[in-house]
């Protein structure tokens, strides 16, 4: 009987260290995984918090008046509608009549327009084309060619076609197409 009573505390211990200890010491080790990749997001965490903060200080260092002009230079959306009253008052300023407008998004995956478009691996922007026809008097024509060249938005002439006058009249006719840009939203 002395020999009976030290096995079965060894049991006893055997079972509550299978039974209660080892999972518990399971779970604990889990804990300490989790607790390390909690702490890598944490730290990344406060790593892209910091960089936000500089970003915001370098954003809030940019005068209001330079900010439009970003905007106005590659605007954050397509705006067809804005885009051709912009061109209708320069044409405005030089007594040039706008006959026909029309503007087109250029589709993501249409392969002619990509291979026209810069060589960068991600598209973050949007190509609008904008065909239209004028009519006026030919310096007024090259007028308006130069404030779209000097307009702070940048666009691109496709074509340009002149043509002569018909008959008496001293009106030229312009038909032109125009590639702008755009930025797309990619968050």
């Amino acid at each position: 009987m002395k020999n009976i009573i030290p096995i079965i505390v060894t049991i006893i211990s055997i079972a509550t260290f299978v039974l209660i200890v080892q999972p518990q010491y399971n779970e604990i080790k889990e804990m300490q995984v989790q607790e390390t990749e909690l702490q890598d997001v944490l730290d990344n965490a406060r790593k892209l918090q910091s960089l936000r903060d500089s970003l915001l200080e370098k954003r809030n260092n940019i005068s209001n008046a330079d900010i439009r002009r970003l905007e106005k230079l590659i605007p954050e959306s397509a705006d067809n509608v804005k885009l051709i009253l912009e061109f209708q008052q320069i044409a405005e300023r030089y007594n040039l009549e706008i006959q026909a407008a029309s503007a087109t998004k250029e589709n993501e995956g249409s392969g002619e327009e990509q291979q026209q478009t810069f060589d960068i691996e991600t598209n973050d922007y949007g190509v609008i084309t904008l065909d239209f026809s004028l009519s006026g008097g030919y310096s007024q024509g090259i007028s308006f060619l130069k404030d779209i060249e000097r307009n702070l938005r940048i666009t691109d002439i496709r074509s340009l076609t002149i043509n002569p006058p018909s008959g008496d009249g001293l009106e030229y006719g312009y038909e032109l197409s125009i590639d702008t840009y755009w930025l797309k939203d990619n968050i």
